[in-house]
């Protein structure tokens, strides 16, 4: 069903609280330039797109509903009225045109302070519209002043009273078309399509993934919110609660939450099988869910007998096989069969799958397919093919992005070994706020980027273009030679290399430390 509403009537009715959002929508995010371009559309009667309501009650919204932002500063009075139409397409355009023309105290994304927008007359009798439209922060007082003292620029908020607005110009010659420039602004037609309140939900929630404008798409999480809502699952106070408690969600987006249920649930954990999540148990697999991303998140951190990454977000090679391995964790638990060898057979995984690249495509049929594989090695001893087929030699260690998972699997090793600082002696977890990624041959001096030529040091400033014949020099004779291949051994450089730094012998150095990290990773994977 589609019908024309104009501006003044699609305002009044948010106003009052008869045009609402679905709750789990996400804030007002746009920033002055594009409320004030949406502004100019309207008064040059640009089109600006139709809109998509449901009609619904607000008792049967099959989701919790909330009143358009700014609306409770302006009406101390509005309440969600009985019959709504809830906005599921058009909310950044309908809560732009709210604030502007009601003063809304709220500041704007990236702003300390609300806006308000003003007309200049001239500009706008002239059909300037771009120029006609002025957009102020309330804090810019000397621009506030100019346009008080400038009787040509009106307030955007006083053409929704057309009596005020003739009073404020009734001696001025242009009076009239004052006011058709005003009732032409209210009048402005928007084209509404409107679903029926028996919509199913899942075409709404396909709706909202399809046709949300931001350029934010609605994730998983929100979209399920929606879904849940009916079953009186609350999602976001779960989530809530459980940030409170866990460690994991600084870093990984609750999604994974999601996913680690549905393989826990025995299915892919694809988009279509979240969002059809059955809420029988939901919060017990949530909890089940979060303890064992938990367990995953801390193993991943544990720089003695974990994974070595010292900092998620920039160290961790696949932010994605948190999902699998705790859903790994929680099968060895849950069948109480956790003991050295399962645990060992799981390091495996871990590690041919990061050198192998294995989570670079298809991550959530690779999840379940590793899942399955794992509970197979573990119940039947069957060895995983892609485990038996690794092999250490065929790594491509030219790579240089510290994207890579590769560059960052070997930089856990590195940390697993202890990367000592070369000046201080000391490991990277007494000082992370300066870590650093670096050259060991400095890329000033030897053109080199690659992660052979790479690792973790805390005092860059007292090496920083200097040759490694200079550097460690000066290392062996403040430690002594000895107590310097104890540290380079902490980076995986062999005893041997330290000749071909003392003599800048970057090719025979980058082959004799490809061997020492290929003779880690086979000791790790078993190969």
């Amino acid at each position: 069903m589609s019908d024309i509403r104009n501006v003044k009537q699609l305002l009044d009715m948010v106003y009052n609280g008869g045009i609402v959002l679905p709750d789990f929508q996400r804030s007002f995010i746009w920033e002055p330039e594009d409320v004030r371009e949406l502004i100019v559309s309207v008064l040059g009667d640009y089109f600006i797109g139709s809109m998509l309501f449901m009609n619904s009650t607000a008792d049967e919204a099959p989701f919790a509903l909330r009143l358009i932002e700014g609306v409770e500063r302006v009406n101390r009075n509005a309440r969600i009225q009985p019959l709504v139409r809830i906005v599921l397409d058009g909310q950044q355009r309908i809560t732009a045109l709210f604030y502007a023309l009601y003063e809304v105290d709220i500041p704007l994304r990236g702003r300390k302070a609300p806006y308000r927008f003003f007309i200049d007359l001239n500009a706008a009798l002239n059909k300037n519209w771009d120029e006609a439209v002025i957009a102020v922060n309330v804090n810019d007082r000397r621009r506030l002043s100019e346009i008080q003292n400038n009787p040509n620029i009106i307030p955007l908020s006083i053409i929704k009273n057309i009596g005020e607005l003739s009073r404020r110009f009734v001696n001025h010659p242009d009076l009239n078309k004052i006011i058709d420039l005003a009732n032409d602004f209210l009048n402005r037609e928007i084209h509404i399509v409107t679903l029926p309140r028996n919509t199913d939900l899942n075409k709404i929630v396909e709706t909202f993934e399809r046709i949300n404008r931001t350029g934010q798409p609605l994730s998983i999480f929100e979209l399920l919110t929606a879904r849940l809502f009916k079953y009186g699952i609350r999602l976001r106070d779960i989530l809530e609660e459980s940030k409170n408690k866990c460690q994991f969600l600084k870093d990984v987006q609750p999604e994974a939450v999601l996913k680690v249920m549905s393989l826990i649930r025995g299915k892919e954990p694809k988009r279509k099988n979240l969002l059809e999540l059955e809420p029988e148990n939901f919060e017990e697999d949530w909890k089940i869910a979060c303890e064992s991303l938990e367990r995953a998140y801390q193993r991943c951190l544990d720089i003695r007998n974990g994974y070595g990454i010292l900092d998620f977000k920039k160290w961790c090679p696949y932010s994605t096989m948190i999902v699998p391995l705790a859903a790994m964790l929680h099968y060895i638990k849950a069948r109480d069969v956790e003991n050295p060898l399962n645990y060992e057979k799981i390091d495996k995984w871990y590690w041919v799958s990061v050198f192998s690249n294995r989570y670079d495509q298809a991550v959530d049929s690779t999840s379940l397919n590793d899942l399955n594989a794992i509970k197979q090695w573990i119940e039947n001893n069957k060895e995983p093919d892609f485990i038996q087929k690794f092999n250490p030699e065929e790594i491509d260690f030219d790579v240089d992005k510290q994207s890579s998972a590769t560059y960052r699997g070997v930089i856990s090793l590195i940390v697993l070994k202890g990367a000592y600082d070369f000046k201080t002696g000391q490991p990277p977890q007494f000082e992370r706020e300066r870590v650093q990624d670096d050259h060991i041959f400095p890329q000033s001096v030897f053109k080199e980027n690659r992660i052979l030529n790479r690792t973790l040091i805390s005092t860059n400033q007292s090496k920083i273009n200097k040759r490694p014949s200079e550097y460690f020099r000066e290392r062996i004779e403040e430690l002594g030679r000895e107590k310097v291949k104890e540290i380079l051994a902490t980076h995986l450089i062999p005893p041997e290399a330290i000749d071909c730094l003392l003599n800048d012998n970057i090719a025979e150095f980058m082959k004799l430390r490809k061997e020492e990290i290929l003779k880690e990773i086979k000791k790790r994977t078993g190969r």
